[in-house]
């Protein structure tokens, strides 16, 4: 299973709800044991951003997540303040917009393609964030199926706190 981790939720007092968006099934939740503990193996594979291969065994709730490895890291968006900033727009857009448990081809190749690309620009002195930004938000807006020249937040009626810090930062 090849999925990019969206977002993570510490439960009890070493496990971790992984939120991942996979290829094959779309937005899903997985639990992750004992990965908050120092001696884990699997704790910098399971990183936010990182697009990560994983066996699974159905647990009594979520599935679990066995033999993560991580396939990129995109170390130059995680060095790189306005990279990351555009980056975390990306994952809570996937968060708070999409619904789990539905498989789309192009999502999948929006969050690829778009990682990818801010990977490429990340520490680069001649890229202009905010407009890869506007551009990014407008792709969004379409492949999420949503009018040209709408925003994220008012076709979702929620508020996205990367905004604000893409706002601070990309400036």
């Amino acid at each position: 299973m090849r999925a990019f981790i969206i977002k993570k939720i510490p439960i009890r007092e070493y496990d971790e709800l992984v939120i991942c968006y996979t290829q094959e099934d779309g937005k899903q939740v997985y639990q992750a044991k004992s990965v908050l503990r120092s001696t884990s193996k699997q704790a910098s594979h399971l990183d936010i951003l990182n697009l990560v291969d994983f066996n699974l065994v159905q647990g009594n709730g979520h599935p679990i997540i066995t033999s993560a490895y991580c396939l990129n890291a995109f170390s130059k968006i995680k060095s790189d303040i306005k990279a990351l900033a555009v980056s975390f727009f990306i994952v809570e857009l996937m968060d708070k917009v999409v619904m789990e448990g539905e498989r789309d081809g192009s999502l999948w190749d929006f969050l690829s393609n778009k990682l990818n690309d801010i990977n490429l620009f990340a520490n680069k002195k001649d890229i202009f964030w905010q407009k890869e930004f506007k551009k990014i938000h407008a792709e969004a807006v379409n492949v999420l199926g949503y009018g040209k020249g709408l925003s994220i937040e008012e076709a979702v009626e929620r508020r996205f706190g990367s905004l604000q810090l893409i706002q601070n930062v990309v400036r």
